[in-house]
């Protein structure tokens, strides 16, 4: 069970970096166009709130947590509409932005399946055996 959480939880970290990694590209940092400007409806920052959200998740994920990563399926869903939308609307954004926001939604359906499919292997299990099958540590 936890070699197939690894996974999971390793994309999450990625997706981690693609998050900050777009929020610089997009110039949300000291001296960057985005900094401290109206640029992108002053939204550009959530690109790091979402980071640190994400990223305590797979914390709390790879700790074994089942209703997080319930949580984190519910994410991936957010993050498959939101990426995409964003780097539309919002304003016009470089191309490197564009394909970050592809990228960072393809990994986010990425561990929306591979979340779903150990959620469901979990499940197969009885409810006391649950908690140290979801834990990253099991053998």
């Amino acid at each position: 069970m936890a070699g197939a959480l690894r996974p999971v939880a390793l994309l999450m970290v990625l997706a981690t970096v693609l998050l900050v990694l777009d929020g610089v590209v997009d110039g949300v940092r000291p001296g960057g166009d985005a900094w401290l400007n109206d640029v992108y409806h002053g939204l550009g920052w959530t690109s790091y709130l979402f980071a640190v959200v994400n990223l305590l998740v797979a914390l709390l994920v790879a700790r074994g947590s089942e209703r997080t990563l319930l949580a984190r399926v519910g994410l991936s869903g957010f993050f498959l509409v939101e990426r995409p939308v964003t780097a539309f609307l919002l304003g016009p954004k470089p191309i490197e932005s564009v394909i970050i926001h592809a990228a960072t939604a393809v990994v986010e359906l990425v561990i929306l399946l591979g979340a779903l499919r150990v959620w469901r292997l979990g499940r197969s299990f009885e409810d006391e055996d649950v908690s140290a099958l979801f834990s990253v540590g099991a053998v």
